[in-house]
């Protein structure tokens, strides 16, 4: 099994892919603000995901990175970014899979992102913003990035068709997606290079 860095561990969709690493008998080095519950085969690092030498802690020795961080509003990932982009180059590391938002998939009648135009619902677009920019930073690195990029995310089980697809949505028609659903996509993609160098957009059809 493989040592993965998480970040965004302790958020409502990190957690799944926690329990799903932990289940397949990974060794995870999770940053975390505030100590978890001890968990075997999970060994904390204390500490801001906005802070050099704790990135840098984490990534260390690590075979993969996953992050499930999400945006406050603060640029979080548009400064977590060059730091965990830097660290992996520094350690070697070339695999990172992170989960985004459908906001900044390619929009189906244009060139624009998705929150640039009327194919999204959101009103809002900080965050996608923020997004977008981590995008930009990961495609220009070299690195093999996934970025998993899901609409509406929901704690109960998907309802409908599951549609997975490269770089757009893969339809005009999208309802919400389970957490779940999308740590399990996070799963596949350790062992699937089929995403790599690619912004996944996960939905169900409406």
């Amino acid at each position: 099994m493989s040592t993965i860095a998480l970040f965004g561990g302790s958020g409502r969709t990190g957690e799944r892919v926690l329990e799903r690493l932990l289940n397949q008998g990974h060794d995870v080095k999770l940053l975390t603000r505030h100590s978890m519950d001890s968990k075997e085969g999970v060994n904390e690092i204390i500490g801001d995901a906005t802070d050099q030498a704790a990135v840098l802690e984490t990534v260390q020795s690590a075979d993969f990175v996953i992050s499930a961080l999400g945006t406050d509003k603060q640029n979080v990932l548009s400064t977590f970014t060059p730091l965990v982009i830097e660290a992996m180059k520094q350690f070697n590391i070339t695999r990172i899979i992170t989960v985004g938002t459908a906001g900044i998939l390619q929009a189906h009648d244009s060139d624009n992102y998705r929150f640039e135009t009327k194919e999204s619902k959101r009103t809002m677009t900080t965050a996608a913003e923020d997004h977008a920019r981590a995008y930009e930073l990961l495609r220009d690195s070299g690195l093999s990035f996934t970025i998993i990029c899901p609409t509406q995310l929901i704690d109960e089980q998907s309802t409908g068709e599951i549609i997975v697809s490269k770089e757009v949505l893969g339809t005009k028609h999208s309802g919400p997606i389970s957490r779940d659903d999308v740590a399990d996509l996070v799963m596949a993609c350790l062992t699937d290079d089929d995403y790599v160098g690619h912004r996944v957009g996960i939905t169900t059809e409406s």
